[in-house]
């Protein structure tokens, strides 16, 4: 597959019949709604072209249980691993699994993706939750406590191993965290199974965020069989207009990984969301997220001339928001994606995880699939 920027005047027709392929493969291949129409600037896959040598990559995901069965179809055969997103453990237990997770790992066992158990430190509301996290990781017994669940949880069902999602922990739990690991992967290791983790981003040791303080890189790296980087999340739900996954910026966190952990054990995430933003935009105003797909639509819809930043290497358009305002949208088209899959090659990580919501991102998951094999991890 290929890249192609659409040019002023051109239509879905029009680039279909140039480069001799269905109309309805293009949009359908793209995630487009409007079939007669497209904006100057947006990024579109092609599926013909000269495909390059595939590269061994893992291809994972972290994806929510309410995605769609015919996308799991999808985007299964592809994973090496898969993450059903997720368990929610309370320190008076660890719930059961749904329906919803039964019917994933039904699937997954089809199509030869290997599950694992994926805990993350969520409240009722679905927020990341420090306390929540301080009450299973803050003593001995509380951690002893998880893992055996935890092993209980693995003995009953297919996975092949256990992925934290653990995110916005106290700085004062960094140890507790790290006491957890050290405690979680011998035993997991003796009964054959796999540890993963996630870390948030950052770059230098000084980094006092809620989100990452807590992360102990040379920890994950030396604990865990592999480690998810999160790193999709610069622009945020309360933050200033700015690129989602910037890569100038994740390359500077890879530079800071590269003296705590083996690259080879780290998978980079790959978001399925962007924001937008009503302008002028003042401090406390909150964006909306969307996904690339529906950003891609209203750029569509609105006529707006989408634009590539070239240090980011994320895609940004304006567009008609309520009254007379205008809106903002940053989202990461598969120009973006392209420049991920090179960062991951040339830094030798073990592949890319898409993080996709409830929507996984379709159009990237065509590219990357293109250019990379997965590899069986077991």
């Amino acid at each position: 597959m290929k890249l192609y920027t659409v040019r002023p005047g051109e239509t879905p027709a029009s680039v279909a019949r140039h480069f001799g392929v269905e109309t309805g493969e293009l949009l359908r291949l793209n995630q487009l709604r409007d079939p007669c129409r497209l904006t100057a600037g947006l990024a579109l896959v092609l599926p013909e072209g000269e495909d390059a040598p595939q590269k061994i990559l893992e291809l994972s995901a972290v994806a929510e249980l309410s995605t769609p069965a015919a996308l799991w179809e999808e985007l299964l055969p592809a994973l090496s691993w898969v993450c059903p997103f997720c368990r929610r453990p309370r320190p008076e237990g660890l719930p059961g699994p749904t329906e919803a997770e039964r019917r994933l790992l039904a699937l997954a066992g089809e199509a030869g993706a290997a599950p694992l158990l994926t805990l993350a430190n969520l409240d009722g509301e679905g927020h990341a939750s420090a306390a929540l996290a301080h009450s299973l990781l803050g003593a001995a017994p509380a951690r002893q406590k998880l893992l055996d669940q935890v092993l209980q949880a693995l003995e009953e069902g297919p996975y092949r191993g256990l992925h934290l999602h653990f995110c916005c922990l106290h700085p004062f739990d960094r140890e507790n965290y790290n006491a957890f690991l050290r405690l979680a992967a011998p035993a997991l290791h003796a009964g054959g199974w796999y540890l993963s983790t996630a870390l948030a981003p950052k770059a230098d040791d000084g980094e006092r965020s809620l989100f990452s303080s807590a992360h102990d890189y040379a920890a994950h790296g030396q604990m865990a069989d592999r480690v998810t980087l999160l790193a999709c999340d610069w622009g945020t739900a309360t933050g200033a207009p700015q690129p989602v996954s910037p890569l100038h910026r994740i390359r500077e966190v890879l530079d800071y990984a590269a003296g705590k952990l083996p690259l080879g054990k780290l998978s980079l995430a790959l978001s399925g969301q962007g924001r937008s933003w009503e302008l002028p935009w003042r401090l406390g105003g909150r964006s909306t997220a969307l996904s690339n797909a529906a950003a891609a639509n209203l750029a569509v819809a609105d006529g707006a001339e989408v634009k590539l930043d070239p240090l980011s290497r994320n895609s940004y358009f304006l567009c008609a928001g309520p009254g007379d305002r205008r809106r903002m949208v940053w989202f990461e088209d598969a120009r973006g994606v392209a420049a991920k899959l090179r960062l991951a090659e040339d830094y030798g990580l073990a592949g890319l995880c898409f993080l996709g919501g409830s929507r996984p991102d379709r159009t990237a998951l065509a590219y990357v699939r293109s250019r990379a094999a997965p590899r069986d991890i077991f």
